[in-house]
């Protein structure tokens, strides 16, 4: 594992914990399910399985650098988060953490059709993708 990754790896456990382990707080994330390049934007790749990252781009890694984003908290951080779920180091799936809640408001995430732009991520899985 790159000094990089694992630099990221105390970052990209609190968001996947934000994101993944907490029920409630992974029902109020979004997608833009009309994306066609899920890993276009994204500044960090966390994997789905072991929720370490295993990719970082500079400008994060600037910022982490510069003390703007806190790597043990993920403090400062906001963005778009890309989550690999099928090992190749490339984000299948992203999600914003942007705004005062780190998200992007209820109401925008549920205003309009479950499978084609911005859209509830939980809503996502379920209708819109077939494992």
């Amino acid at each position: 594992m790159s000094r990089r990754v694992r630099r990221l790896a105390t970052v990209a456990m609190g968001a996947a914990v934000l994101l993944l382990a907490a029920g409630p707080a992974y029902a109020h994330e979004c997608v833009n399910a009309s994306k066609k390049n899920q890993a276009a934007g994204v500044q960090i790749v966390i994997n789905a399985d072991t929720g370490e990252a295993v990719w970082v781009s500079n400008g994060l890694q600037h910022r982490i650098d510069q003390g703007l984003v806190n790597p043990d908290t993920g403090e400062g951080f906001s963005g778009l988060v890309g989550f690999d779920l099928n090992g190749d180091a490339v984000a299948d799936v992203s999600t914003f953490i942007v705004g005062p809640e780190m998200e992007i408001p209820e109401q925008a995430q549920f205003n309009g059709p479950a499978c084609r732009g911005i859209t509830n991520i939980e809503i996502f899985f379920s209708q819109c993708v077939s494992f």
